[in-house]
């Protein structure tokens, strides 16, 4: 039976100079109309995958299959014990949510496409497979976190911030946690959290980001941005591996400190800072002035009347007046 895993090896080492379907059927042991039918099931599942007469199969600049080999190669951190990388699946966040609880080491799951991506407040998180970054990683802590809020932040900060030193991409944080670059939403976080309140808990980070979003949902309360529309063309595995050692180094620094000490940094990269928004949600719409964050991440509003509002709830909606 044709795996996959090896016909998609295949292609991505070609994928500048092309490959037959003769010679991928005589490598990996098929004929050629075993080829041609597996080539079309990519396809058909978004692979942007070229028939080039008189050169045969060829990947778009650009597009980079996902690889354990290539992942653990690129990763720095010996903390992830598990990788998964997947065609398919509903959810990265839900296969790594029942997962046992091993503390201070992590799981890693990337996925080419999700039939049920989910956003915060239940939206749905739509993406283009074999395109874009599409990760969960599972963080075993040894007490459930202080803050779900703070940590929310401060993974949205050390995403933002390996961006804009990686790719030199003007991005910014909406609290709680998505990244937007001119207002234009560029990746979200979501996280879960598995274990019982007073003991070792498993914490979910669940990433998407978008790479090479061709084709555009208008559907949202935001426009999209994908870092091929900011002119940067890069390695998925490499990303994902240097967000994944980012992501550890401050899982590892959270569960002893906390959100405090990123304060600062989180505010100074806030696309709302001293903006006026309107918050919505829980008793009704407020405006004011972002005056910024606190210790447990939670959002300060300055309102009309001076006086300081602070929420909590990361399912409110916050928007520019």
């Amino acid at each position: 039976m044709l795996d996959n895993d090896q016909l998609l090896h295949l292609l991505n080492r070609h994928s500048s100079s092309g490959v037959s379907g003769a010679m991928l059927g005589e490598v990996l042991g098929v004929s050629r109309v075993t080829v041609q039918k597996r080539i079309q099931a990519l396809v058909d599942n978004g692979l942007p995958i070229k028939a080039v007469p008189g050169v045969g199969y060829m990947l778009p600049e650009g597009v980079s299959i996902l690889n354990e080999q290539d992942l653990r190669a690129n990763l720095n951190v010996a903390q992830v014990s598990d990788i998964s990388v997947l065609q398919n699946v509903g959810s990265t966040n839900s296969y790594l949510l029942g997962r046992a609880i091993h503390q201070s080491l992590g799981s890693l799951c990337v996925t080419e496409s999700q039939a049920a991506g989910r956003g915060r407040r239940g939206n749905d998180w739509q993406s283009k497979p074999y395109r874009n970054v599409m990760m969960s990683l599972s963080w075993g802590f040894s007490r459930w976190p202080e803050t779900i809020t703070g940590l929310g932040l401060a993974v949205a900060l050390v995403v933002c911030e390996h961006l804009r030193e990686q790719f030199e991409v003007d991005v910014h944080i909406k609290w709680p946690n998505d990244l937007l670059v001119n207002d234009r939403k560029l990746a979200g976080v979501l996280i879960d959290v598995a274990g019982e309140a007073s003991s070792a808990c498993n914490v979910v980070i669940g990433l998407g980001l978008n790479v090479h979003q061709p084709d555009w949902s208008t559907d949202g309360a935001y426009e999209w941005q994908d870092l091929a529309g900011l002119g940067v063309q890069c390695d998925r595995n490499v990303l994902i591996a240097g967000l994944t050692d980012k992501l550890v180094s401050m899982l590892q620094d959270f569960e002893r400190d906390g959100f405090s000490p990123l304060m600062r940094r989180w505010h100074a990269l806030s696309t709302f800072s001293e903006r006026r928004i309107k918050v919505i949600g829980g008793d009704g719409i407020n405006e004011g002035v972002m005056a910024g964050v606190d210790s447990m991440g939670a959002l300060l509003l300055r309102g009309d009347d001076e006086q300081i509002h602070r929420f909590t709830d990361s399912n409110v909606s916050v928007r520019l007046v």
